[in-house]
């Protein structure tokens, strides 16, 4: 006897975001804003760390929020010897901004998994 299973549609949200995350994990750079500091987001129950793919899209996010940050290069040994540490130990939440607003966000263990492959570490 043959039992089928039902399956739900996949949302196209779920599929950008997959093909985004895909994109993370073999670009070896992400961008982040910075003027003697990173930039760093707060909401009311939480601070952001917003990163972006590419250099364009952070400096067109920054020109409209933080006229006096500039895009600043994050390798990934960068980002897990530096980066990493220091927004678990504040509990600040990494997030996927484009050029207007943030995309969506991650734990510091979904950014460890999907940006950081010992197999995939590039030096710049």
């Amino acid at each position: 006897m043959k039992t089928f299973t039902q399956f739900q549609p996949v949302s196209k949200q779920l599929i950008l975001q997959v093909s985004i995350l895909k994109t993370m994990m073999y670009c070896g750079v992400l961008w982040g804003l910075f003027n003697e500091g990173w930039a760093i987001k707060t909401e009311p129950d939480q601070n952001i760390f917003p990163f972006w793919l590419n250099a364009v899209q952070a400096n067109q996010y920054a020109k409209v929020h933080w006229p006096n940050y500039r895009p600043r290069k994050i390798t990934p040994q960068d980002f897990q010897e530096a980066l990493l540490p220091t927004l678990t130990r504040f509990k600040i939440i990494p997030a996927l901004f484009n050029a207007s607003r943030c995309k969506f966000r991650l734990s510091t263990q979904q950014m460890h998994h999907f940006f950081f492959n010992s197999r995939q570490i590039r030096f710049a």
